[in-house]
């Protein structure tokens, strides 16, 4: 016995958990007959208990929240951290955040309560609170939850309980997403650029978009995709000084969505169309080819680039 105290009390210092939640005390057990713990042979006691029920068995179950102001104070001092003072505060909550209708008020309680004190202008109500298991979901165990108001003639003027604010999400989360929406909003950007580029027919701009072995189908690193637009630009004023209308290229890009493999790399899928129209519809728009497409992006030194464009994946 004088080895095996010390040990558990070790145990007990560095915070040896148990296997299942509950496993250390007793269920939380509600009294059979709660309605008879909101009375008192006091008569200002017997009072503030009653409405201490009416605002559990009536507002708190059965939702006529018109009757708030039966039993609550206008001021009514909330320190509750997620909850607003005063009765319209309350009122608001119930009806327009979380949609509570009325239902009949029940013949008895239905709420679990453990126990109910009075003193003063005070009323604690103590509640079981059954809880699910964090290290098993499929189990639950039970502890106890209160709320204490205290009452100004006859009416809860303030209210407390043990609520607290919800954990923050993690920072690596919160910072992970604002991240990939920062990314995504840059290969957008490229996306435009690409177009416009190739459009306006600009060599330099084009090959920019790209990394330096970046490729179009076989058309492969800086040099040869340049000149892929040089070349692209002397055919099309070639055709033009024979007398031929070619009206401005156009090139589209829709339902487009980003799938990111990991951080610096990112598949762009989208369907595409080459149409030539000019300004006025004579001659009418040509639609030259269309397609679906997907490109391979990459982070270079910070900055997104097309590693490779594939118009023609099938």
């Amino acid at each position: 016995m004088k080895i095996a105290l010390p040990l558990l009390a070790i145990a007990l210092v560095l915070g040896a958990a148990p296997a299942h939640a509950q496993a250390l005390s007793d269920p939380v057990i509600a009294h059979p007959d709660p309605e008879s713990l909101f009375t008192s042979k006091d008569p200002k006691l017997h009072r503030n208990k009653q409405v201490a029920l009416k605002i559990v068995k009536e507002l708190l179950e059965a939702d006529p929240w018109d009757r708030a102001p039966l039993y609550l104070t206008k001021r009514y001092i909330q320190h509750n951290p997620m909850a607003a003072s005063g009765l319209d505060a309350v009122i608001h909550y119930f009806v327009n955040v979380a949609k509570r209708t009325p239902k009949p008020i029940p013949a008895k309680m239905q709420t679990k309560v453990v126990a109910v004190q009075a003193e003063g202008d005070f009323v604690t109500v103590s509640f079981v609170r059954e809880m699910k298991d964090p290290k098993d979901p499929s189990k639950s165990y039970t502890t106890t939850w209160f709320d204490m108001w205290r009452f100004v003639d006859g009416k809860a003027d303030e209210h407390w309980d043990p609520a607290t604010l919800p954990p923050a999400a993690p920072a690596a989360t919160s910072d992970l997403t604002l991240a990939q929406a920062q990314d995504r909003m840059q290969i957008e950007q490229l996306m435009w650029t690409y177009v416009r580029a190739i459009d306006g027919f600009d060599p330099d701009g084009y090959a920019r978009v790209f990394t330096p072995d970046g490729a179009f189908g076989k058309t492969k690193g800086s040099a040869a995709l340049r000149q892929m637009v040089i070349d692209m630009k002397k055919s099309q004023d070639d055709r033009r000084a024979k007398g031929e209308v070619i009206p401005a290229m156009h090139h589209f890009m829709a339902n487009q969505t980003i799938e990111f493999v990991d951080k610096d790399h990112a598949r762009v899928h989208y369907y595409w169309q080459t149409v030539f129209a000019g300004k006025t519809l004579n001659p009418p728009p040509r639609l030259a080819a269309a397609g679906r497409g997907v490109d391979d992006v990459v982070r270079v030194g910070g900055k997104w680039l097309i590693s490779n464009r594939n118009v023609a994946p099938e």
